[in-house]
């Protein structure tokens, strides 16, 4: 038996017959468990259009993440939509006419998504990183896209803008190095080869801004020294 009380368990084992519950729900024959949480799902354009976030939650799920390998959809000027919904659909194989047809856009800065989430209800809870590659093509437009080396001013307002993120709720920044990472005609993630200093100025106001974490998708082509360089970044960031 489990008993709530309020929104907390409040006891486990075998209860007996009484007090009664006022609801009581049979499980007999099933498993009860905690809700699971899936650390790693890309629900970012759905969660805007749908208050289901199906499949997950049709199997246990109870909170998803999102904003998982650097790819999302915001922070976005208008003029860079197209890109990012190109950029979802060659990562993730989400249809490029769904993302086009549901996605609501009332948003522009991710602290504005951040709000356009909240003011939705879903049926299950939801959190959310500030992606790499959205900051990127926000700050630095088509050079993003042709893999150019960030000004010390653009890294600045990525680091800027990644912050901001975390202030106005995200769990924690996400970037790709993966070169499987690419849009459906061949073009690599905006991320693909981010030189260090970038990565390290992104962290270190991340973790300026609270707890967070940093999370990286890599081909890890060279384990040692790719481990190397992200224990550099974290050291800078002072985030796991």
């Amino acid at each position: 038996d489990v008993a709530i009380a309020g929104n907390r368990i409040a006891a486990v084992g075998k209860l007996g017959p009484a007090p009664r519950g006022a609801e009581e729900m049979d499980a007999k024959g099933l498993v009860v468990t905690p809700g699971f949480v899936d650390i790693h799902t890309h629900y970012d354009a759905q969660a805007t259009w749908s208050s289901r976030l199906d499949s997950a939650s049709l199997n246990g799920v109870t909170t998803a993440l999102i904003g998982n390998c650097g790819v999302g959809f915001a922070p976005c000027r208008p003029d860079r939509r197209e890109a990012l919904v190109k950029l979802m659909e060659g990562v993730e194989d989400l249809p490029e006419v769904v993302l086009t047809e549901g996605l609501t856009w009332d948003w522009e800065s991710f602290p504005e998504f951040m709000d356009a989430l909240g003011a939705r209800r879903f049926d299950m809870d939801l959190a959310a990183q500030v992606c790499h590659a959205p900051l990127r093509v926000h700050v630095m437009g088509e050079r993003a896209e042709a893999h150019a080396e960030a000004t010390e001013a653009e890294i600045a307002e990525m680091a800027r803008l990644a912050a901001e993120g975390i202030r106005a709720g995200a769990l924690g920044f996400s970037t790709s190095r993966a070169i499987a990472h690419r849009t459906l005609d061949g073009r690599h993630i905006p991320t693909l080869g981010t030189p260090e200093a970038e990565l390290e100025a992104i962290g270190r106001a991340v973790g300026a801004a609270g707890a967070s974490w940093m999370q990286v998708i890599s081909d890890f082509d060279d384990p040692e020294d790719e481990f190397a360089r992200l224990q550099r970044i974290a050291a800078a960031s002072g985030r796991p």
